[in-house]
């Protein structure tokens, strides 16, 4: 038997808390003016931060019984535990789709898909399972493969280069009107360069 420990995330809690985020920002805001007092806006969000981790973030083990069957247990939380996942075959697997050598984000049976999504932070064990996974010959893939199997990765060159072609014109007309500005360029450089690298990772995966 062997276990690997996964510390992951769901991507639509965290997108969740990130929505009810402004709302509790204000809601800080307001009763810190009535009350005249900093320390209960700055504890309300410290709280809703530490709720926020709490409630997207959780810890999967992995078990490989026997060399042929997973399954998956979750470690029980307080409250917003997740949804149990049943076990699987090995041999029932098609694809796992892994982003980065590191970042495991599905595995695809024959008939479901299971969304893992772990975090970066202590990914050995993610990295060890997906070696294991590999002794038995299962496709892997990453996730802008899958977008081109689903025949989305045209569209999503498209879009990603409206977005650089955009950014380029914003860029320049705001130093047109309001001068060269170093904070300007700062926020320019700070996503540019990856929204260029998704350019040039596309474009390859469309060419192959």
């Amino acid at each position: 038997m062997q276990e690997y420990n996964i510390k992951i995330f769901r991507q639509s809690r965290v997108l969740l808390s990130l929505f009810l985020l402004p709302l509790l920002f204000l809601l800080s805001i307001f009763l810190g003016a009535s009350l005249n007092s900093i320390i209960i806006p700055i504890s309300l969000m410290v709280v809703w931060i530490f709720i926020s981790y709490y409630f997207s973030f959780g810890n999967l083990k992995i078990i490989i019984k026997n060399d042929n069957e997973l399954f998956f247990e979750w470690e029980k939380k307080f409250i917003f535990n997740y949804k149990s996942i049943d076990s699987v075959k090995i041999r029932d697997i098609k694809t796992i789709v892994v982003d980065n050598g590191r970042s495991l984000k599905k595995i695809k049976t024959i008939d479901h898909t299971i969304y893992i999504n772990n975090s970066n932070i202590n990914s050995n064990d993610v990295v060890k399972f997906i070696e294991k996974i590999k002794e038995d010959n299962i496709r892997i893939i990453d996730s802008w493969d899958e977008f081109k199997e689903k025949g989305y990765l045209k569209m999503a060159y498209f879009i990603n280069t409206i977005i650089l072609i955009i950014s380029f014109i914003v860029f320049i007309i705001f130093t047109i009107l309001k001068g060269f500005n170093p904070v300007y360029l700062s926020i320019f450089l700070l996503f540019i360069p990856q929204v260029i690298l998704y350019q040039k990772h596309i474009k390859s995966k469309i060419q192959k």
